[in-house]
């Protein structure tokens, strides 16, 4: 499974959204809705996913889940 569909699992998992409200383009704030206790969740299950760390203010709500994949892909090498 590539990065971008396991984010789109723990979207929909964890925070009861639809797969096909999960765009690239979908603002973490705007259009999924998500406030700073959701995104403190968020940054949580990706280090457990994906097994690397997010240094406090790396994710912000203004992202898109675009800008999220390419900073999970950047970590991964």
């Amino acid at each position: 499974m590539d990065v971008e569909a396991r984010i789109t699992d723990i979207l929909v998992k964890s925070f009861h959204m639809e797969p096909d409200e999960i765009t690239p383009e979908a603002n973490l704030k705007t259009d999924l809705e998500m406030d700073s206790t959701e995104l403190v969740e968020l940054v949580i299950g990706l280090e457990q996913e994906f097994k690397v760390s997010l240094r406090d203010g790396e994710l912000s709500n203004k992202q898109s889940v675009g800008d999220i994949v390419k900073i999970i892909s950047d970590k991964l090498g």
